[in-house]
């Protein structure tokens, strides 16, 4: 017999889990009803001999990550904590670690496989079992596999669980399988710029976290720190304590500006613009640090005619070394680039070159070239402070005196985050920001971090795994497909049957730890395609709208339910272990047991024949690992263990040693490789040097801006979700209950908008209708609105209707912020 069940907007959408789990544990979460499990029998009353105090993680997508303490009693979790961790400066968390029992046993809670039985996106399901849900996955993918090869089959998934067992087990499927990978299409500009110029691009960019009070000036530049992560927030604090003085660069005053002693208001991507104004008063001033400059950046060298560096090769020196090309596995042979030596004042290779020359020079043995040093002057040369002050709207009195700051009032801890990224000219900003802390020196030691800050997991764990994963023979998977799709090209995809100029057929994707529907750009086109694949399986906890499209729903365990470790994609630098608190609710199942369930039904379980702590064990069996004491079983006994041993602070780039091709930081780049191809045409001159352009829709010149749509729209983080979830913790929805619309007093007046108004924010993209608030701390001309919220919780329409599908020619990144509007009162 089945069941059947419709989500719906509105009320009814609790009725689709049919009498969910419940929090009678917790008191204080009225309304929601009585758990439904047989093993949840405990009560708030029992007695402190059942009750247990377990290890968790909490690890949404936030870019902290905190160590959390699980109270259970009698078999329900009825509280968390933050916990003891191995050094205590992190024994923080914030309101939605503090709620995680919510989410435990949330009315929302998926109970079990379901098959879609109505319109896709509709939300009618008929519940079935996991032998039947596995069955028809197995069968329509072998089938498409068969029929138009395993890359007819995209596997998505994103930060809903940054577990490392989660996320490597996910990408063993991929290999295993041969299956493409619909990009996420999220945070790229930064990651790629960070990338290109420091040769970093997610881990070990800032100093520790715990150095930011070493800092004398701690700028935060395109981060809300005070809502998004408030754990990184207590060490700017502890800096302001020592004396610091804090400095907020950002378009608008928010809570964090608030507690800043300068802020600086910054029109909407450009900040690439203010920074080289500074940094042209800076040079202008003669105030940049040249021994830094001459030893840890690529300043020194020299590029040929034809664009590439001139080489030891070019002038007779033949490489005598190899090393091993990551990419290819193949040994390649190493030629140095060169430079002048001041030393013995003759070329060098800049390997072994004792005082890099600074100087100008037009050829070297004969061959033609420039200096990088020269090539870099000249484009900041095109932004003196008045234009880069028009260009940015920050006064040219102010551009100056952050040049000065920099100059002087060092360390400078610069915390840079996704604010600039999320336009079309995103990447552009960046390389800027980075070249004011590394011409000035504030970066590479203690107190002088440059960057964002994401913790190093990755750099210790075993890679193999996932990306080059054996079965028990030790026979080799097929690897996963070069299928790497944005989203904003899968709708040309199913409809040309055309993928980067060759035939492709598209047939199915799976969804794991990702909410696209509502944290896409473009959601209209999202829902298109989303409605138009054959097949979609897609695993959640709860009924989040992504889940709504789903032909084959399957129902994820909460973190709290499985085992697994934190260490990645978070700021928090530690292996933090997950325990299995308790059993998962329902019919749920992990997203490690979900994977082998897949994988052995289509005949190759042999690949993931392991339990879920063997898999663990041998993630941290690696050289690395044990350099710092990390084993699986060293973590299950300590709980967590840092990334850096001994009392020090870890310091990103010490030394000014640089991941980079050169070994110094990057002024100039020989080959600019983009991050994807779909076909889109090229213009690598504005890849080569630091280079800036404005976004394209907000820009104060744009068409849209000057023509139909006078409005800037930014999407703000919320303090109650990380990114979508949390949103079914309705006690907590109390703090931020429905969507609304920032507006500035002034221009609300104009068009007669009040608070609480009923307002619609429009453009050609599409529309939204939600309340509208009055903010002064809103410049002219913007409006702001948080965007972690469904469909369903606005009163029509949706935030990101309202964005583009656009991608830079290097990054798919989504340009959420990039969104030109036109706002106007909804009539009675």
């Amino acid at each position: 017999m089945t069941e059947s069940n419709e989500f719906k907007k509105g009320i009814t959408r609790r009725s689709f889990v049919g009498g969910a789990a419940a929090i009678a544990a917790l008191g204080a979460l009225g309304g929601c009803s009585a758990p439904l499990s047989s093993n949840n029998t405990g009560g708030v009353g029992t007695s402190a001999a059942n009750h247990q105090v377990l290890s968790g993680v909490c690890r949404g997508g936030c870019a902290t990550h905190c160590g959390i303490d699980v109270h259970v009693r009698d078999g329900q979790v009825v509280r968390t904590t933050a916990a003891e961790l191995c050094d205590p400066r992190y024994n923080r968390i914030c309101s939605k670690g503090m709620t995680h029992a919510a989410r435990v046993y949330s009315s929302d809670r998926l109970q079990y496989p379901m098959r879609r039985i109505g319109e896709r996106g509709e939300g009618k399901f008929e519940r079935i079992s996991w032998e039947e849900a596995i069955s028809e996955i197995a069968d329509k993918w072998t089938s498409y596999a068969e029929e138009y090869g395993p890359a007819s089959i995209l596997i998505a998934t994103n930060s809903g669980n940054c577990g490392m067992v989660k996320a490597s087990v996910s990408t063993r499927l991929q290999n295993v399988l041969g299956m493409g990978m619909l990009n996420g299409c999220y945070d790229q500009a930064l990651s790629y710029a960070a990338n290109k110029v420091t040769g970093s691009s997610a881990y070990a960019q800032q100093n520790e976290t715990a150095d930011w009070p070493n800092a004398k000036t701690f700028i935060c530049w395109g981060a809300d720190t005070t809502i998004s992560t408030p754990q990184n927030m207590h060490f700017i604090l502890e800096a302001k304590d020592n004396g610091a003085k804090y400095i907020v660069i950002d378009p608008m005053f928010n809570a964090n500006a608030g507690k800043a002693d300068w802020y600086i208001g910054v029109r909407p991507s450009t900040d690439g613009a203010l920074a080289f104004g500074a940094l042209n008063h800076l040079m202008e001033q003669g105030w940049e640090d040249e021994e830094f400059i001459r030893m840890s950046t690529e300043a020194p060298l020299f590029v040929k005619e034809d664009g590439q560096f001139l080489r030891m090769s070019d002038i007779g020196v033949a490489p005598t070394e190899t090393q091993m090309n990551m990419m290819t596995g193949q040994e390649e042979p190493v030629d140095p680039p060169v430079v002048w030596d001041e030393a013995t004042d003759a070329p060098a290779s800049l390997a072994v070159a004792q005082k890099p020359s600074l100087a100008s020079r037009n050829e070297v043995n004969g061959i033609k070239v420039s200096l990088v040093y020269d090539m870099v002057k000249e484009a900041i040369s095109k932004y003196p402070v008045d234009t880069a002050s028009e260009l940015s709207g920050v006064s040219a009195e102010d551009i100056r005196e952050l040049a000065r700051t920099y100059a002087q009032d060092g360390p400078i801890s610069t915390f840079i985050m996704f604010g600039p990224d999320h336009y079309l000219n995103g990447h552009y900003n960046y390389w800027p920001m980075y070249m004011l802390s590394a011409f000035t020196g504030n970066i590479a030691k203690s107190g002088a971090g440059l960057g964002y800050t994401m913790s190093m997991g990755s750099f210790f764990v075993d890679g193999t795994l996932a990306n080059m994963p054996v079965d028990k023979a030790g026979n080799p998977a097929q690897g996963a497909a070069m299928i790497n799709m944005p989203k904003g090209t899968v709708s040309e995809v199913l409809e040309t049957h055309m993928f980067a100029g060759e035939p492709y057929e598209l047939k199915s994707v799976y969804i794991t730890g990702m909410n696209p529907v509502t944290t896409s750009s473009n959601r209209n086109d999202v829902v298109d395609w989303m409605k138009k694949l054959d097949f979609v399986v897609i695993s959640e906890m709860v009924m989040s709208e992504t889940a709504m499209y789903a032909d084959i729903l399957l129902p994820v365990c909460h973190w709290f339910e499985t085992t697994d470790f934190g260490s990645d994609l978070g700021s928090t630098p530690f292996f933090m272990l997950q325990e299995q608190c308790l059993e998962p609710q329902f019919e749920s199942k992990s997203d490690f047991e979900i994977t082998k369930l897949i994988a052995d039904a289509m005949g190759y379980g042999d690949y993931f024949d392991f339990t879920i702590e063997e898999y663990a064990e041998k993630m941290l069996d690696t050289d690395a690992a044990k350099a710092i004491g990390v084993s699986w079983e060293n973590l299950k006994n300590q709980k967590s263990i840092k990334h850096f041993p001994g009392n020090k602070e870890f310091i990103s780039f010490e030394g000014g040693v640089f991941p980079t091709s050169t070994g110094k930081f990057k002024l100039y780049e020989d080959n600019p490789t983009p991050w994807y191809y779909v076909g889109q045409d090229m213009d690598f001159t504005k890849e080569v040097l630091p280079y800036w352009e404005p976004p394209r829709y907000v820009s104060v010149d744009s068409p849209e801006r000057q023509g139909d749509y006078p409005f800037y729209l930014f999407s703000q983080h919320m303090r109650t979700r990380t990114h979508t979830q949390w949103w079914d913790v309705d006690y907590i929805k109390e703090y931020e209950p429905e969507p609304v619309v920032q507006i500035n007093p002034l221009d609300a007046a104009d068009l007669g908008i009040s608070e609480g108004d009923t307002v619609r924010l429009y453009n050609d993209f599409g529309d939204v209708t939600l309340i509208a608030a009055i903010n002064a701390g809103l410049p002219r001309n913007m409006l702001a609105s948080k965007r972690s919220f469904h469909s369903f919780e606005y009163k029509d329409g949706h935030l990101a209707n309202l964005s583009c599908s656009d991608y830079n020619q290097m990054i798919p990144n989504s340009a959420f912020n990039d969104v030109a509007v036109a706002i106007e009162k909804v009539r009675a």
